[in-house]
């Protein structure tokens, strides 16, 4: 409540009391007091007027950032990204798509699900020359840029501050795609071909893969200040889960990086162009739906194959959680068996004994106990 009186106030150091106008008001749930000796009844009521007046006007919106404006903001925010060429590249697209100067404000739901939609009907050729097919853009290829558009809004409105309203976004659910790994006799063939190719380092990359799981930007950011040869592990400095770890050597993978000649420091792969090279590789060893990345399923599934556990697994390869690695449990089932093969013998008593309620016994001791009662 606002209300204008005369209040008496004394200066300091001044025995004498004086009047003062002035007013008394609740600003945004604080009381606000203002006097002043010089002030009449109705210079008082004036000023708090004119208070009044400003607080019961709504306060200019402002414009808001454009969508160019958001992007540039966005990638001072993420410098530090590993994948931050990716993310210009979908900016790029959003912009293009979008229109680089829409505001953020302007960018509801329903215009992002027209963007979707769009996406969702666009045609894109895969192939080259007349065995161009033309295919759907699939659900991930959909998701990736409308992700990172919802990331972006959600910045504007938690840390920017520039927005109100964040718009809904959803994306398309992406099926659990099938877990492609090399037999043997494909390792061999692809081995064979790196080791043709005119890249001289193909061969030790795709061994050392094959034998670590590193990933292709592991590979190619590898220096030798990093590779202990001495204990016959690498470590690794900046990895995807933020962690560092360090990645033990078998006799393939040693003797991959001894063959490119060990140095003191600079990078292990000295050629940009591994990933060109692999791809021929790919090609002249006829081998079908193969990336790099191929090659990391290939490591943890020969792995597991071979008796390496689902929790060994996951720290070789740095996954932040077992969820990750959990894709290649199929490839254990002697981990199941042995934990059922725990159970053995749990119905092969004659007369086994039924526990009885708030029996402390366990049932190996229950079974003992019945095997010997029958002798």
């Amino acid at each position: 409540m606002a209300k204008v009186n005369q209040r008496p106030w004394r200066a300091p150091g001044q025995r004498a009391k004086r009047k003062a106008w002035g007013y008394t008001v609740q600003v945004d749930g604080t009381q606000k007091r203002v006097y002043k000796a010089g002030w009449t009844r109705d210079d008082a009521e004036k000023a708090l007027a004119a208070l009044l007046l400003q607080i019961e006007q709504p306060k200019p919106k402002p414009q808001g950032l454009t969508l160019a404006q958001a992007a540039e903001r966005y990638l001072i925010t993420k410098a530090r990204k590993r994948s931050l060429g990716e993310d210009k590249r979908i900016l790029e697209h959003l912009k293009s798509a979008l229109g680089m100067d829409t505001l953020l404000t302007d960018l509801t739901a329903s215009r992002i699900s027209e963007y979707k939609n769009s996406r969702l009907a666009a045609l894109r050729k895969s192939g080259a020359g007349g065995d161009a097919i033309e295919r759907r853009l699939t659900a991930a290829a959909v998701n990736r840029p409308l992700a990172l558009l919802r990331h972006l809004l959600r910045l504007a409105h938690e840390e920017w501050e520039v927005l109100e309203v964040v718009p809904r976004v959803r994306l398309e659910k992406e099926p659990q795609g099938r877990l492609r790994w090399l037999s043997q006799e494909e390792i061999n063939r692809l081995v064979d071909a790196a080791g043709k190719s005119r890249n001289k380092e193909l061969r030790a990359a795709v061994v050392i893969a094959l034998n670590t799981g590193l990933r292709l930007s592991e590979l190619l950011g590898l220096d030798w200040i990093y590779v202990d040869l001495s204990r016959g592990v690498i470590r690794l400095e900046i990895t995807k889960s933020g962690r560092r770890r360090e990645v033990p050597l078998n006799d393939d993978s040693y003797r991959a990086l001894v063959s490119l000649g060990p140095k003191v420091e600079g990078r292990v792969f000295q050629t940009r162009f591994i990933k060109t090279a692999y791809n021929n590789a790919v090609a002249i060893a006829k081998l079908d739906d193969v990336n790099f990345h191929t090659l990391r399923h290939t490591f943890a599934s020969w792995a597991v194959m071979r008796g390496v556990t689902l929790k060994e697994l996951q720290e070789l390869l740095g996954h932040s959680s077992l969820t990750m690695t959990m894709r290649y449990a199929h490839l254990a089932p002697e981990h199941l068996r042995t934990a059922v093969g725990r159970l053995e013998g749990l119905t092969n008593s004659r007369r086994a004994e039924t526990p009885t309620q708030g029996s402390t016994q366990e049932p190996s001791a229950l079974m003992r106990s019945s095997q010997n009662s029958s002798k």
